[in-house]
């Protein structure tokens, strides 16, 4: 094997070997944001079913005719407890 050939060849190796690094942290990567999508995802249906159960809750005030009035501000504070408590837990930033 010529000097050429050996020093083509071991320029090869290296980009190789930075290729591989460069795929190690693209999977970490990658793994890190399915991780944060699960988070939200987790976050958007928590705040979709209690929403939907406070609106199933209104109706069936109306429709009973119960005078039970839903406090939308305790709601509120509570949704920001809740996310407060998902930055905490999960260490993101919102």
């Amino acid at each position: 094997m010529e000097k050429s050939d050996l020093l083509l060849y071991l320029c090869l190796i290296m980009e190789q070997r930075e290729l591989e690094d460069r795929i190690i942290e693209l999977e970490f990567e990658l793994k890190t944001s399915r991780d944060k999508e699960f988070i939200y995802h987790d976050i958007l249906n928590n705040i979709n079913t209690s929403l939907n159960d406070l609106f199933i809750r209104e109706q069936e005030n109306n429709r009973f005719h119960i005078s039970e009035e839903i406090d939308y501000r305790e709601c509120l504070v509570n949704l920001r407890n809740s996310l407060s408590e998902y930055r905490r837990i999960y260490r993101i930033q919102f």
